[in-house]
């Protein structure tokens, strides 16, 4: 079982100061080091926002579940074992429906840096939460800047510099932004009080 999945806010903030401390295992190259640090944050934010579904699915707001990669089998082998080969990202993050039929897309990013670039989303990825957002879908990226957390709508990000007159963001700049974190990243939730859906049409 992957140890990030059943991981408390309390464990997840503390991975990340130990992070921004550059706290290095000496035996590890540096950078082989950062990117195992990355992949560990942004599979840990996931998780969290994985805790977030749950919980509005339980109480009957949505039904949202991760979108995992598509892949292939290349290769059989024993004990239910495959070698297999990534095929392409098609899709974002996370997709479902809330409760009366709108369809919802985010894409997940996680950075232990100050600010989060708009490059931060691919090309394709922007391209298919643009073409959610126009469906009628209700679409956002959801951003976890050292350890706190912002639901940010899709057309904000994707006109961030004629908004914001820059192309990051740190967490001053969207403040009315952050969501509710109480172990489950609730990413329908600003802690103003406000509801995502309320900055959306």
């Amino acid at each position: 079982m992957n140890k990030t999945q059943h991981m408390t806010a309390e464990e997840f903030r503390a991975m990340i100061v130990k992070d921004n401390g550059k706290e290095i295992i000496h035996d590890v190259p540096e950078t082989k080091f950062k990117n195992q640090c990355n992949n560990d944050r942004g599979r840990a934010f996931e998780n969290l926002l994985v805790k977030g579904c749950q919980y509005y699915e339980q109480r009957g707001r949505a039904v949202i579940s991760k979108v995992y990669e598509p892949y292939r089998c290349t290769k059989k082998l024993t004990g239910g074992r495959f070698i297999g080969q990534w095929i392409g990202r098609a899709e974002p993050d996370f997709k479902g429906v809330l409760r009366g039929g709108r369809a919802i897309a985010f894409e997940a990013k996680s950075t232990r840096k100050e600010h989060i670039n708009r490059d931060a989303l691919t090309k394709e990825q922007m391209k298919w939460l643009m073409a959610q957002a126009e469906m009628g879908a209700l679409a956002f990226v959801c951003a976890d800047i050292c350890g706190r957390f912002f639901a940010l709508p899709w057309y904000m990000w994707h006109d961030m510099h004629s908004i914001f007159g820059k192309k990051s963001l740190t967490q001053d700049d969207i403040a009315q932004y952050e969501v509710i974190y109480d172990g489950a990243v609730r990413y329908l939730e600003y802690i103003n009080g406000k509801s995502l859906d309320d900055h959306m049409d």
